[in-house]
Protein backbone atom coordinates (compact mmCIF):
# COMPACT_ATOMS: atom_id res chain seq x y z
CA UNK A 1 0.00 0.00 0.00
CA UNK A 2 1.09 3.35 -0.82
CA UNK A 3 2.30 5.84 2.29
CA UNK A 4 -0.90 7.88 1.60
CA UNK A 5 -2.60 5.09 2.02
CA UNK A 6 -1.33 3.82 5.15
CA UNK A 7 -1.64 7.62 6.63
CA UNK A 8 -5.16 7.76 5.37
CA UNK A 9 -5.77 4.57 7.37
CA UNK A 10 -3.65 5.12 10.34
CA UNK A 11 -5.53 8.61 11.05
CA UNK A 12 -9.27 7.68 10.28
CA UNK A 13 -8.98 4.38 12.46
CA UNK A 14 -7.32 6.80 15.27
CA UNK A 15 -10.62 8.86 14.81
CA UNK A 16 -12.84 6.03 14.78
CA UNK A 17 -11.42 4.19 17.55
CA UNK A 18 -9.89 1.04 15.94
CA UNK A 19 -6.87 -0.82 14.56
CA UNK A 20 -5.16 0.46 10.96
CA UNK A 21 -5.48 -3.53 10.86
CA UNK A 22 -8.84 -3.50 11.81
CA UNK A 23 -9.79 -1.09 9.25
CA UNK A 24 -7.91 -2.10 6.51
CA UNK A 25 -9.63 -5.67 6.45
CA UNK A 26 -12.83 -4.51 6.49
CA UNK A 27 -12.36 -2.32 3.44
CA UNK A 28 -10.74 -4.82 2.05
CA UNK A 29 -13.83 -7.43 2.56
CA UNK A 30 -15.97 -4.48 2.10
CA UNK A 31 -17.64 -4.54 5.73
CA UNK A 32 -16.83 -1.17 6.94
CA UNK A 33 -20.29 -1.40 8.59
CA UNK A 34 -18.66 -3.47 11.26
CA UNK A 35 -15.96 -1.34 12.44
CA UNK A 36 -18.46 1.59 12.45
CA UNK A 37 -20.52 -0.60 14.50
CA UNK A 38 -18.35 -1.31 17.10
CA UNK A 39 -16.83 2.39 17.73
CA UNK A 40 -18.43 4.87 20.20
CA UNK A 41 -17.42 7.88 18.28
CA UNK A 42 -19.67 10.58 17.39
CA UNK A 43 -18.30 10.46 14.00
CA UNK A 44 -18.43 6.79 13.27
CA UNK A 45 -21.83 7.17 14.58
CA UNK A 46 -22.85 9.89 11.73
CA UNK A 47 -20.85 7.47 8.93
CA UNK A 48 -23.09 5.02 9.90
CA UNK A 49 -26.04 7.39 9.90
CA UNK A 50 -25.24 8.44 6.58
CA UNK A 51 -24.69 5.36 4.57
CA UNK A 52 -27.67 4.09 5.98
CA UNK A 53 -29.55 6.78 3.99
CA UNK A 54 -28.79 5.95 0.21
CA UNK A 55 -29.52 9.83 -0.97
CA UNK A 56 -27.26 10.97 1.61
CA UNK A 57 -24.65 7.76 0.39
CA UNK A 58 -24.96 9.09 -3.06
CA UNK A 59 -24.27 12.62 -2.39
CA UNK A 60 -21.53 11.62 -0.50
CA UNK A 61 -19.63 9.57 -3.14
CA UNK A 62 -20.28 12.41 -5.60
CA UNK A 63 -18.30 14.51 -3.52
CA UNK A 64 -14.68 16.28 -4.89
CA UNK A 65 -13.20 14.39 -1.64
CA UNK A 66 -14.94 10.99 -1.91
CA UNK A 67 -14.00 10.86 -5.80
CA UNK A 68 -10.21 11.71 -5.05
CA UNK A 69 -10.28 9.51 -2.32
CA UNK A 70 -11.64 6.75 -4.95
CA UNK A 71 -8.81 7.54 -7.78
CA UNK A 72 -6.34 7.42 -4.78
CA UNK A 73 -7.01 4.14 -3.78
CA UNK A 74 -7.89 2.96 -7.27
CA UNK A 75 -3.76 3.50 -7.76
CA UNK A 76 -5.02 6.84 -9.77
CA UNK A 77 -2.81 9.75 -9.78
Amino acid sequence: MSENINGLISRLSQQLGTSPEELSDAAKNGDIGAVLKNSQNPRAQEARRVLSDPEQTKKLLQSPQAQALMKMLGGEK
